[in-house]
């Protein structure tokens, strides 16, 4: 939908002339990174899949998140919309393919950080099963507390008031 919508406002932009000069003779320098997918697309989406996987599996609703994820997908998807208006084709062809590698290479990773995860995971609990539970954290047997002779407050029990 926002491909579409982005094509739309290109297409009037472009019929308005509000385009600027160097624009009209090709001159895209960011465009042309966004349409050239090479070794550090590939690493950026390596780390978004990673970062991505780890803060959904940590339930930590990073910003981070969203900026990897932006990064990774936003630009290619606009150069896919802005091209076409501006019939360039061979950009909006190299857009698609920087848009299709950056999302294979963040779902393949994503998918190898969850197993890793599980992997880790399934290790961490078999050693603590196999340890026993744990008494005082490693300093000795626990000792139980004697129960508080003042009673606690609740907020049901007018600790406000």
């Amino acid at each position: 939908m926002a491909i579409v919508v982005t094509f739309g406002f290109a297409v009037l932009s472009r019929a308005a002339d509000l385009q600027s000069r160097a624009f009209e003779l090709g001159l895209w320098p960011v465009s042309h990174l966004v349409d050239s997918p090479g070794f550090f697309s590939v690493v950026v989406a390596f780390l978004a899949g990673i970062v991505g996987i780890v803060s959904l599996t940590e339930a930590r609703g990073s910003a981070l998140l969203g900026v990897f994820i932006s990064v990774t997908t936003i630009p290619a998807a606009s150069d896919i919309a802005v091209s076409p208006a501006f019939a360039d084709w061979d950009q909006a062809r190299g857009s698609l393919i920087q848009l299709l590698l950056n999302v294979v290479v963040l779902v393949v990773v994503g998918v190898l950080t969850l197993r890793v995860q599980r992997w880790m995971w399934s290790r961490a609990a078999g050693r603590a099963a196999r340890s026993g539970p744990r008494r005082g954290r490693g300093l000795g047997p626990a000792v139980p507390r004697a129960p508080s002779r003042t009673p606690r407050r609740t907020l049901s029990r007018g600790a406000f008031g």
